[in-house]
């Protein structure tokens, strides 16, 4: 299924009027991209995990943290 403005640019999210051959903001026309996949190009997700934080990093940081914490609390606080 393919674009048909009036409607929002599949490609750039802009608005774009009844009768417009393309789209005002980023060009998009039936030609070059007026679909369905035109709609997630362009979104700048990790394209896999090497490319995302490891959970195991974040998990370990807090336990470290919350371990200082707790011996701040024992030295200054229960001593």
């Amino acid at each position: 299924m393919s674009f048909v403005p009036p409607g929002y640019c599949p490609n750039c999210g802009e608005y774009v009027e009844e009768g417009a051959s393309a789209c005002e903001s980023c060009g998009s026309c039936p030609e070059t991209g007026w679909n369905e996949d035109a709609m997630y190009d362009d979104l700048d997700l990790p394209d896999d995990q090497s490319e995302r934080e490891p959970e195991n990093g974040r998990i370990l940081g807090t336990i470290i943290t919350l371990g200082l914490l707790a011996l701040l609390v024992y030295v200054f606080v229960l001593r």
